[in-house]
């Protein structure tokens, strides 16, 4: 069975999710901007009272990926307060000039350690997708999550399944974006994921 991770902007979904039987939590706030970083006490309260993996979102704004030296900071304070609290891992990516800010991503995989890491829908904008899967392997990224470049998941999925055969189990490919409770199984099936995501997963 694939695990169904949840994607929950505040405490009182990340409880009801965990009730209605996602296996793992995605905790961000603005899911209108695409996620951000949830506050402290937020992410103290979830993972006091939920049982299953919490994964904190890693993003100052909202915008693009490409970020300054102060945000890189902000980012890396927030990652060691994840770490403070126990969360499973962190979900995180930066991008410049249409690939993988490899300065940027090993700094804050480096202060992640040793926490899972998720990069984010920032994949999305990056242009040669099967060189940066390398990248991430070789960064000991634990999961891509994506949409397969398209407007969803569901529209993505012929995209999803060539990556997925790609990683050849080196990386997670998590699909993400439009994945409900109505299609997940289809979408599992037809990619090939061990992982799916999504807001009305479950």
């Amino acid at each position: 069975m694939p695990l169904w991770e949840a994607c929950v902007e505040n405490y009182r979904e990340a409880v009801q999710k965990e009730k209605l039987g996602a296996h793992r939590i995605e905790l961000c706030s603005n899911l209108h901007q695409g996620g951000t970083t949830p506050s402290y006490g937020t992410i103290k309260t979830v993972l006091r009272d939920i049982q299953i993996p919490v994964m904190v979102m890693i993003r100052p704004r909202g915008g693009d990926f490409h970020f300054s030296r102060a945000e890189v900071d902000i980012m890396k304070e927030d990652i060691q307060i994840a770490k403070r609290l126990n969360a499973r891992g962190v979900v995180l990516g930066a991008i410049k000039n249409g690939e993988i800010d490899m300065e940027v991503t090993e700094e804050l995989v480096a202060q992640a350690s040793p926490l899972e890491i998720t990069f984010h829908m920032a994949f999305e904008e990056v242009e040669n997708k099967y060189r940066a899967i390398d990248k991430m392997i070789d960064l000991q990224i634990n999961r891509i999550l994506t949409r397969g470049g398209a407007e969803s998941a569901l529209k993505g999925i012929d995209s999803l399944r060539d990556f997925i055969a790609y990683a050849q189990e080196r990386i997670i490919i998590m699909p993400g974006k439009g994945i409900t409770r109505k299609n997940r199984d289809h979408i599992a099936r037809e990619t090939g994921a061990r992982e799916l995501h999504g807001t009305k997963i479950v």
